[in-house]
């Protein structure tokens, strides 16, 4: 099974890339190195709504 980290996120910044047709999300570490994950509209929107209805353990 995979190993979950957890990071400390300082900003990001989001953006969406017409050639790719995906979504560039860019997290600021307080520490480190920026992350910077490419995924697709669906992928996005599917995250947008859990932020917005997190669902509670």
């Amino acid at each position: 099974m995979a190993e979950k980290k957890v990071i400390a996120i300082k900003d990001w910044t989001c953006a969406m890339n017409d050639e790719l047709g995906r979504v560039a999300l860019t997290l600021n570490p307080t520490d480190g190195e920026p992350v910077v994950v490419l995924m697709t509209i669906f992928q996005a929107a599917k995250i947008g709504r859990e932020l917005l209805s997190p669902k509670r353990t």
